[in-house]
């Protein structure tokens, strides 16, 4: 086997490493968060998004080093530190020492990124360059999806064994070692001189919003899947007073009111359905066969008593896996129709994915079966797998010549940092809803804000006011636009 025919593959594997490599750890997310059961989840989603705050400056290092030193050294350079930082993963024995590892990936991702890119102009031309740009682009998609696969079967060993996934960096390793000839050093272009449009910087902040919302799913969705979920919530006490309750308790049967409001939220417990204390005067358990529900004393926003009823995730590790692989997959299958829709709908492309996937995250909020999480995901899939080319294609059409390849790393970097964003920028829209609601509805429970299905449904009407703002403002020029 020459070099010349594998050629492709070995570039085409360097991509397979990259864009969905932080989210590569997703279905273990519940898991790291039992293990470190003092971090709050903010933190706990950090292990995703920090190693893309790491990317940003590494990937403009990258490009610094290879004038200096070879391509292929600093690849391999990446793949070391790649590896290290992947793996490493799976010996912490603490949250900083694994945000310190997450932190290495970043740093490996960032020095490999660029190269993934560099590489397939340096050894193409013409319909080649452009084929593989494109084969390109969809192997990203399918490594978050082997990815998600792998880690979702691994999880299942343990949360530490999820870390092995990296391990696939060793066969890129090989290949580069056995196939992968030096690249030429090509002369710089044009002076990078002038000044970058406003409306360059305009795409750099639409398209850090865009990997915000998007970037919700692999941090939210496993622990969505696995922990428990508010149901419903009601003001009036369950029970005609202490004495019945402690007669329930001590029987372990459900009072008449209590079914009663079960029935009403269109849950109907058997006759054999079961309580019990967990937490005394504040929490209970109702068990009816494999179904469970908590009953949870909380507060609402505006300080009133309120009883929270809780059920319990709806899948498993393994379930978060396959849900993010078929996420990826629909990303992939994307790029099979997004020439179509971009001829259909031209800058207007945009607000049409927005409106995908608003109804992915409808579906989402309102899931209570795995089917429905496995139905959302293409809506979010397909939006998120055609939302960043336009922002591309517009980018390339409103810069000069000269200042495209920094327009396109800064725009690179924007989304890059979208995914780092993603929780901290979630958590502060949750104070801010959450302070609104004690002025609207001050009988809403305070703990609804704090949940993924409360995020989910957050964002599901935010995209559907940014759909119908896109599709009103392109409506004039859909195609010049591009």
């Amino acid at each position: 086997m020459n070099k010349t025919s594998m050629l492709k593959p070995t570039i085409l594997s360097i991509s397979l490493l990259t864009i969905m490599a932080s989210s590569a750890i997703s279905p273990a997310l519940a898991k790291i968060s039992a293990a470190f059961p003092e971090v709050d989840q903010t933190t706990i989603k950090l292990c995703l998004t920090l190693p893309s705050l790491f990317m940003i400056p590494f990937s403009l290092m990258s490009g610094w080093l290879v004038s200096r030193i070879s391509k292929k050294t600093v690849l391999l350079t990446g793949l070391a530190v790649y590896l290290a930082g992947g793996i490493g993963g799976g010996i912490s024995g603490s949250i900083f020492q694994l945000l310190m590892w997450r932190a290495l990936l970043g740093v490996g991702v960032g020095l490999i990124m660029p190269l993934s890119v560099t590489f397939i102009t340096d050894f193409f031309e013409g319909e080649a360059r452009t084929k593989m740009m494109g084969l390109s682009g969809s192997v990203n998609q399918l490594g978050g999806m082997l990815f998600s696969l792998a880690a979702g079967l691994l999880v299942a060993i343990s949360w530490r064994a999820t870390f092995g996934v990296y391990g696939l960096a060793f066969v890129t390793v090989a290949f580069v070692l056995l196939w992968l000839p030096e690249s030429p050093q090509k002369a710089s272009g044009a002076s990078k001189t002038g000044k970058l449009p406003g409306e360059a910087l305009l795409l750099a902040a639409l398209g850090t919003l865009m990997m915000v919302i998007f970037f919700v799913v692999p941090t939210d969705i496993a622990l969505f899947i696995q922990n428990e979920r508010s149901v419903f919530s009601s003001e009036k006490p369950l029970f005609e007073n202490r004495e019945q309750l402690l007669k329930s308790l001590e029987s372990g049967s459900m009072s008449e009111i209590m079914r009663q409001a079960f029935t009403g939220q269109g849950i109907r417990l058997s006759p054999e359905a079961r309580i019990a204390e967990t937490v005394p005067k504040t929490e209970w358990t109702v068990t009816d066969g494999n179904s469970k529900f908590s009953v949870k004393k909380e507060s609402t926003v505006s300080g009133k008593p309120l009883l929270t009823i809780y059920g319990h995730g709806i899948g498993t590790g393994q379930m978060a896996g396959l849900s993010l692989a078929l996420l990826a997959l629909s990303g992939s299958l994307a790029g099979m129709i997004l020439s179509r829709v971009l001829k259909i709908f031209g800058s207007s492309a945009v607000a049409f994915a927005l409106l995908l996937m608003a109804i992915g995250y409808g579906i989402l909020g309102s899931a209570s079966a795995p089917w429905m999480v496995f139905l959302a995901m293409p809506f979010i899939g397909i939006a998120g797998g055609i939302m960043t080319p336009p922002l591309m294609l517009r980018n390339a059409k409103i810069v000069p010549p000269a200042l495209r390849s920094l327009s396109v790393a800064i725009l690179s970097s924007a989304i890059l940092f979208g995914q780092f964003l993603s929780p901290l920028a979630m958590k502060a829209a949750t104070a801010v809803c959450k302070f609104c609601a004690g002025y609207a509805h001050p009988g809403q429970s305070a703990a609804y804000f704090a949940t993924a299905v409360f995020r989910f449904n957050f964002l599901a009407v935010l995209l559907l006011v940014m759909s119908t703002a896109g599709f009103f403002l392109t409506r004039k020029n859909r195609h010049d636009w591009l």
